[in-house]
């Protein structure tokens, strides 16, 4: 049976489908899942050849593919947008004061703290000004904040409520600056998928099938007990059901956006074209 080295942070919810249906077992694919806490983690273990397949957003390929070299892919988007939001400690009340104090980052040059710095530019914040501090990923930073080693940080579901409901503030909501931040994709260098075609096709057929699955309104109610046996919350396994991509067909739009944060930042080596990171099988023409 074909293997298939995936590494994320949390598993997106068409890959708790496929689990919870045995998806990827039926298309004769055996899945081994390697946590991590960082995205450069998952960029160099690509790059490297230690994973096939690493879940993260469309900003960490672009930057992986310019940093590492790794020539990634991008097979499937697995949720339609990835909500987040910058939160303080208790006490800190304004995007301002958080940039006097530290920032806890998973990247200071990829993923959401390119929203930081739309939002701080915007402010008239310069960056440069600011202390960024490495700490790894969403649960990290959660757990950071809230023991006080740093003093703001960007948050997903369900660390956005946990750290609420601990008396943390409510900075900004990411859609205010990047409505149309993606969510999660699926990438693997185009290497490994030319060389294994048919594990390539049936990784992402297990978690389109499982998508539908979900999608189908007689199902909601299973899909989202999956999610949250697997740790969602029941509001963001509702969210997620009723927001399943098509198809889990990646969006232009979320492209576009991903690309000018990067311009913004001042990051953007060249111009990646859309048509050469995405397989063009999972377009969504929006």
């Amino acid at each position: 049976m074909p293997r298939v080295r995936q590494i994320l942070f949390v598993a997106p919810a068409p890959i708790v489908w496929a689990r919870h249906l045995q998806s990827f077992e039926r298309h004769g694919l055996e899945v081994e899942t390697t946590p991590t806490t960082s995205s450069d983690q998952i960029g160099q273990g690509l790059a490297a050849g230690t994973w096939d397949v690493g879940i993260g957003v469309v900003d960490n390929v672009l930057a992986w593919n310019t940093e590492f070299n790794a020539g990634l892919r991008i097979a499937a988007q697995l949720e339609r947008t990835q909500p987040m939001a910058f939160c303080g400690v208790p006490g800190v009340a304004s995007l301002g004061e958080a940039a006097r104090g530290t920032i806890g980052v998973d990247s200071i040059s990829n993923g959401f703290v390119l929203v930081l710095y739309r939002a701080l530019a915007r402010a008239g914040i310069e960056r440069a000004a600011c202390d960024f501090r490495a700490v790894g990923g969403v649960r990290q930073r959660f757990e950071a904040l809230c023991a006080g080693t740093i003093g703001a940080t960007l948050l997903v579901p369900p660390f956005i409520e946990m750290a609420l409901a601990r008396g943390c503030t409510l900075l900004f909501d990411g859609r205010e600056h990047a409505p149309a931040y993606p969510g999660v994709v699926a990438a693997a260098p185009a290497a490994w998928m030319d060389r294994h075609p048919e594990a390539a096709t049936a990784y992402r057929l297990a978690l389109v099938e499982a998508n539908r699955w979900a999608r189908d309104p007689a199902q909601a109610e299973a899909a989202a007990a999956a999610l949250t046996a697997a740790g969602y919350s029941p509001a963001a396994a509702r969210r997620l059901v009723t927001t399943a991509v098509d198809d889990l067909a990646v969006s232009r739009e979320g492209w576009n956006e991903s690309v000018a944060l990067r311009r913004e930042a001042g990051l953007l080596a060249g111009e990646p074209r859309f048509e050469d990171v995405v397989d063009l099988a999972a377009v969504r023409d929006k």
